[in-house]
């Protein structure tokens, strides 16, 4: 994928409407407003619910959750 001119890694965390887990992925995007709307499509179209408020770019945020595989 062409990640373009600031593009920035968005982290989000969402819940699985059948069994309430949860999970999370990333979207590249240039700015919040257009990750949560990609973010949206994604987990509407696999039976997920978005927590909006776990939108971020914090490299922080990024190596906890990456940690949580290795």
């Amino acid at each position: 994928m062409n990640k373009g001119v600031n593009m920035k890694e968005w982290n989000f965390t969402f819940k699985d409407n059948k069994d309430g887990s949860w999970g999370w992925n990333s979207v590249w995007a240039r700015g919040r407003k257009s990750a949560i709307k990609k973010a949206s499509k994604w987990t509407f179209f696999l039976g997920f619910s978005l927590d909006e408020h776990s939108v971020n770019c914090n490299k922080d945020t990024h190596d906890n959750l990456m940690s949580m595989f290795y």
